[in-house]
């Protein structure tokens, strides 16, 4: 057994054929460097993948695993590929030295072996470590790349199509995120479910009734810490499920940060309102959708023993709605929106909102 094996690569993102050579790099020594590449702006930032992302996930892939490290290579400040071969490797030099060094091994690392998926890199890598590393014995192995027919390209190109070659932390890049959002007693939190089981994939709930059966609060109880709590807890919980393993291609949220923001208008005193939005308006801009879902308020509203009874009036309730479109406009994300008015036939909401979410996926396919 040779002593270091080392696979680099961008990683974006990572597949089911770049998992097989990590497995085989850490199988064929006593330990593997696994070193992902890149700089801003590379093809993989272009699609949402960041370096510094793909490294966390990376991570999040390999814990736990004594015989493999995950290391990061920036490149932003160095010619882009096929140029600046010389400071790459001296880079890659750099850090597998750094690895070596802080691993503080019982043993003297002899023996390296390096696994590429490209032909042209096997000269300059072999030059350069014959002439580095003259007390240490170098062998590269050319893997086959299409060993599972696929590649990071194919599943940037159509990524819910190649669904299951994706490594499971990095499937959240490509998750499509829908939000069910509008007034009390629309009818979002069984629309989410029924669409959450028919697409076989993970949902969110309305964090603030968790919130409010644990602390036995009615709506117009809550104060400025138990709205603040509840936009926070409402973003984290939707932030769990988009990268819950449960999550496959789409994601339903019932409700968001949005929400909170817009309850807290209502609630809470003006100067406390004011110190608090632009907390709010930063984490909905952490937000991606995919897909809004605006249920208009044509449905009965229902008393549940938490909600606020004197916002059951009509006009109170079209004002809320209005609320609701304004500040979706205010995020600049009415090119995402679609108010689904069903009349208050709840059947006709489901199929609308299933077209409505077949769409979203059937461009996912095209990206």
């Amino acid at each position: 057994m040779r002593d270091l094996g080392i696979f680099f690569g961008t990683f974006a993102p990572c597949h089911v054929g770049h998992f097989e050579q990590i497995i085989r790099a850490k199988r064929e020594n006593k330990h593997a460097f696994v070193i992902v590449s890149g700089y801003d702006g590379d093809r993989g930032d272009q699609a949402g993948l960041h370096l510094d992302n793909r490294v966390k996930a990376m991570r999040e892939l390999l814990a736990n695993d004594d015989h493999v490290t995950v290391m990061k290579l920036d490149e932003t400040d160095i010619p882009k590929y096929p140029d600046g071969w010389e400071p790459w490797l001296k880079m890659l030099t750099e850090a597998i030295e750094q690895g070596i060094e802080e691993k503080s091994w019982d043993y003297e690392v002899q023996s390296l072996s390096y696994y590429v998926g490209e032909e042209e890199y096997i000269e300059p890598l072999q030059q350069h470590f014959n002439a580095t590393w003259t007390n240490r014995t170098t062998t590269i192995t050319m893997v086959d790349r299409k060993i599972l027919g696929i590649s990071g390209t194919d599943i940037r190109e159509n990524p819910l199509l190649n669904w299951d070659y994706v490594m499971r932390p990095f499937r959240r890049f490509f998750v499509k995120n829908v939000l069910i959002i509008g007034t009390a007693s629309t009818g979002k939190t069984t629309l989410v479910r029924d669409l959450a089981r028919r697409y076989s994939t993970s949902y969110s709930l309305e964090y603030s009734r968790e919130y409010q059966t644990t602390r036995q609060v009615p709506d117009d109880e809550l104060d400025i810490k138990d709205l603040h709590a509840i936009g926070i807890g409402q973003f984290e919980l939707n932030r769990e499920h988009i990268h819950s393993p449960g999550t496959r291609k789409v994601f339903f949220a019932d409700t968001d940060v949005m929400t909170t923001k817009l309850y807290t208008k209502l609630y809470a005193k003006e100067e406390e309102y004011k110190k608090i939005e632009p907390v709010f308006d930063y984490y909905i801009s952490l937000q991606t959708w995919a897909l809004i879902i605006v249920l208009p308020p044509v449905t009965e509203y229902v008393d549940d023993g938490f909600r606020d009874m004197r916002l059951s009036d009509e006009q109170q309730r079209q004002d809320m709605h209005q609320m609701f479109l304004d500040e979706i406009k205010a995020h600049g994300l009415e090119n995402v929106t679609k108010v689904l008015d069903s009349g208050g036939d709840f059947y006709e909401m489901y199929t609308k909102a299933h077209e409505l979410v077949d769409e979203v996926l059937a461009d996912g396919k095209d990206n």
